[in-house]
C-alpha cells in the first residue's frame, strides 16, 4: 500500500496518519474548537477517528486525496493533519484543507505545513496542477490569515455554497494560481 510522502520542515514532519493516531485525530476533531468552521460535527466517539482514518487512506489509494499528519519534528507528537481534500484534474485544480490542535494555534504551524503541500504540489504536480484553492468558511478569521499568508487571493464569497450541521454555509474561495506561486521565489 503506498503512503504519502514525507515532507519536512524546520519545525514539522508531515507523513502518514495511521490508525495509531486515533486517539490524537479524535482529541482533534472532539474539540468544538476545531470542528466550529469545519463540515463535520465534534467526534463522539474514538472509532469515528478510526473510521476517518481508514477513509482517507481509501480515498488515498484511489488517488481522490492525498493528506498528511502534521506533527512536532522532535517530539513526534500530533499536532494536526493537511493536505489535498480532493483533485480536480480536468481543470488542473487541487482543493486544500487543514485542521491543527488549539494549542498548536498561533505559532505559524498551519503556514508552515501549509507550504510544504504547496510546494510538494507545485512541484510534484507540476504539469497537472495549475490552480490550488480553499474554501474557508465565513468568520474563519485564522485561516484567511494563513492563506493571504502564502499568497493565496480571495476571489470572493459563494453564497449558502455548502450544507453542513443543519444550514447553509457562506464560504470565501481562495486561490493560488502556480505563475503567482513561481514569481515568489
Amino acid at each position: 500500500m503506498k503512503t504519502p510522502p514525507e515532507l519536512a520542515t524546520s519545525r514539522l514532519i508531515l507523513n502518514e496518519c495511521v490508525l495509531a493516531d486515533a486517539q490524537a485525530v479524535f482529541s482533534l476533531f472532539a474539540n468544538d474548537k476545531v470542528t466550529q468552521f469545519y463540515d463535520l460535527a465534534a467526534f463522539e466517539t474514538l472509532e469515528a477517528a478510526r473510521e476517518l482514518i481508514k477513509q482517507d487512506a481509501v480515498k488515498h489509494q484511489q488517488q481522490l486525496m492525498l493528506r498528511w499528519a502534521i506533527r512536532d519534528k522532535i517530539t513526534q507528537q500530533f499536532l494536526g493533519g493537511c493536505g489535498v481534500n480532493h483533485f480536480e484534474p480536468q481543470r488542473h485544480v487541487a482543493v486544500i484543507g487543514y485542521e491543527l490542535m488549539p494549542q498548536a494555534w498561533g505559532h505559524g504551524l498551519a503556514t508552515e505545513a501549509l507550504q510544504a503541500v504547496v510546494d510538494y504540489l507545485f512541484t510534484k504536480y507540476r504539469h497537472a496542477i495549475n490552480r490550488i484553492e480553499a474554501f474557508v468558511m465565513q468568520g474563519n478569521i485564522g485561516s484567511e490569515k494563513v492563506l493571504k499568508k502564502l499568497g493565496f487571493k480571495c476571489e470572493g464569497v459563494l453564497r449558502q455554497h455548502s450544507y453542513w450541521k443543519n444550514q447553509y454555509h457562506d464560504l470565501s474561495l481562495f486561490s493560488l494560481l502556480k505563475h503567482e506561486y513561481l514569481q515568489q521565489e
